[in-house]
């Protein structure tokens, strides 16, 4: 998939939210060189003791996702580390066979050996909290589908998605797939510009009747389990 790979690794993220109405004369907007869509699903980890997710809730600014992430149509999956520090971010990520991927997200036990490099571009960030992984020490809390559009503006070094359709599962418990019973849809799109810390102008014009937004998937994700499970045990209790 080919606008999957980013301008850089290291990389300012701003969002923005947009009523469904507001798609279409957007799209007719965005000067792109390059255009794709698909869907993706995106399944977090985190460890027992729900550090990661705690962090993300307690300080957004400067928090670790990690996540194995499936496109529709591929036949690898990939397992990806993002990390926040202020307005920038990090991602690095290993790339899995879906049959390895499958043993991994099921706690069957995996090689750490199994992953493949990158670009040939070796990441001792990833490769630790992969090594985790295959120990069975982050274990998946749940996840997150979108129908995505993707644009790459080549002279800007920006590229833009347009998420559509956010949904939010629980894990599968039946089993090695990304998602579970569906916890809640998203309300609006979320639109995002990656970018190296400046925007031309033409971009800006682009977003600037957008509402700014720090929404975060992972984020929404455990505040709608934590929603879920408070309800659960409410009715339990009648």
């Amino acid at each position: 998939m080919r606008l999957t790979q980013d301008f850089s690794r290291s990389r300012v993220e701003t969002k923005y939210r947009l009523t469904a109405d507001n798609v279409p004369s957007l799209l007719r907007r965005i000067p792109a060189d390059e255009q794709e869509d698909y869907v993706v699903s995106t399944l977090y980890f985190d460890r027992p003791d729900g550090s990661l997710c705690r962090n993300a809730l307690d300080h957004p600014l400067r928090c670790t996702k990690v996540r194995a992430r499936q496109y529709r149509g591929s036949t690898w999956v990939w397992f990806e580390v993002k990390s926040r520090e202020g307005r920038w971010t990090r991602k690095s990520r290993l790339r899995l066979r879906r049959s390895e991927a499958s043993r991994l997200i099921s706690g069957d036990g995996l090689s750490p050996r199994a992953a493949l490099l990158v670009d040939g571009d070796d990441d001792l960030d990833v490769r630790a909290y992969f090594d985790e992984a295959c120990r069975g020490e982050l274990v998946p809390v749940g996840a997150v589908t979108a129908f995505r559009r993707s644009f790459v503006l080549n002279q800007d070094l920006v590229r833009i998605t347009l998420d559509l359709d956010i949904a939010y599962h629980r894990p599968s418990a039946s089993g090695p797939g990304m998602r579970g019973p569906l916890l809640r849809r998203e309300s609006e799109p979320v639109l995002e510009l990656k970018h190296r810390g400046r925007v031309s102008p033409r971009c800006l014009d682009l977003v600037s009747r957008l509402r700014p937004s720090n929404h975060s998937k992972f984020r929404t994700l455990v505040q709608s389990l934590s929603a879920s499970d408070g309800e659960r045990d409410h009715v339990d209790r009648l």
